[in-house]
């Protein structure tokens, strides 16, 4: 079968076993994902790539993938909080271990997690990094007005996760066509004074930590919902303030439910993130594109 990995040469698609176990999904759609470039950036991989994607079992179910399947047996999957795995990336799909960007994956059963019938299968690879949104607001002061840093897939699905939690929403993005994303979706423009009870940065930059820091209001929370890849320093405004700090970029199976939900009731979030599609032949060009600014490109799909 055909899958997108990173080789000696960049990114291929190349003829690969099929999957021997697990439960068997014939992927529809399979996202391009920020931290993919932080991966190949390290070299050739030796597994498939995607963590963002969904598709049709044997029975014609449409489903999505949690991709992070856990030990089952530490403490927190005891509780069932896989996200708090203690070996949470040994064989996360698309990270450590095949992903979805390919014809064929196997993944256990207990990862599978079924979309409504108006959820199109062209669709289901929005429902990870809706996932880590839903999460993300998961527990947040209620009613509380909210600001999202940052317009990309994870602050738009932070906006559509935090309205739908009965949240007053607020945004702050770089770029024209990222506010008009945002709008669309039911978020106001930032208040340039601050104040806010939350701020969720969905950058993760240091830049936005420390913007983040400057709009929260004293004794506020700021979620973390972008991924800190370089070190990023939390100086002593954190502290004066007496922020809340709640880091999460990953989930449980039940925010995998809750954005399969949210998907298929807010299909704007659909129209404004998805900003282009593409065969699983043409997986060069859509990384291409993804990592390119000036195309515009929000969320890449693509559809082997």
């Amino acid at each position: 079968m055909r899958a997108v990995r990173n080789t000696a040469t960049g990114i291929e698609v190349v003829d690969v076993d099929p999957p021997s176990s697990g439960v068997r999904v014939r992927v529809t759609s399979a996202g391009i994902c920020g931290s993919d470039f932080h991966m190949i950036a390290a070299g050739p991989l030796p597994h498939t790539l995607g963590h963002e994607f969904g598709g049709v079992l044997d029975d014609g179910t449409v489903i999505a993938v949690r991709p992070n399947p856990a030990c089952g047996t530490c403490a927190a999957c005891a509780a069932d909080q896989p996200q708090r795995c203690r070996e949470g990336f040994v064989n996360f799909h698309g990270v450590s271990a095949d992903g979805g960007l390919a014809e064929f994956v196997g993944v256990e059963e207990r990862c599978i997690v079924p979309l409504p019938r108006s959820v199109d299968p062209m669709d289901a690879g929005l429902v990870e990094p809706l996932a880590v949104a839903v999460h993300g607001v998961r527990g947040l002061p209620r009613h509380a007005r909210v600001l999202v840093l940052g317009a990309g897939p994870i602050g738009l699905c932070a906006i559509a996760a935090a309205l739908d939690a009965g949240h007053a929403v607020d945004v702050r993005a770089r770029g024209a066509a990222r506010e008009e994303a945002a709008r669309r979706l039911g978020a106001g423009p930032a208040r340039d004074e601050g104040g806010y009870a939350v701020v969720v940065d969905a950058a993760g930059t240091e830049s936005s930590a420390s913007a983040a820091v400057d709009l929260v209001a004293p004794g506020g929370t700021v979620a973390m919902l972008g991924t800190w890849w370089d070190p990023t320093p939390l100086d002593t405004r954190w502290q004066l303030k007496e922020v809340t700090l709640v880091p999460r970029i990953t989930y449980g199976h039940e925010d995998f439910l809750g954005a399969a939900a949210l998907l298929a009731s807010v299909p704007a979030l659909r129209e404004v993130m998805v900003t282009h599609r593409f065969s699983l032949e043409d997986a060069a060009t859509a990384f291409r594109t993804a990592a390119d600014r000036s195309t515009g490109a929000i969320k890449v799909l693509l559809h082997p």
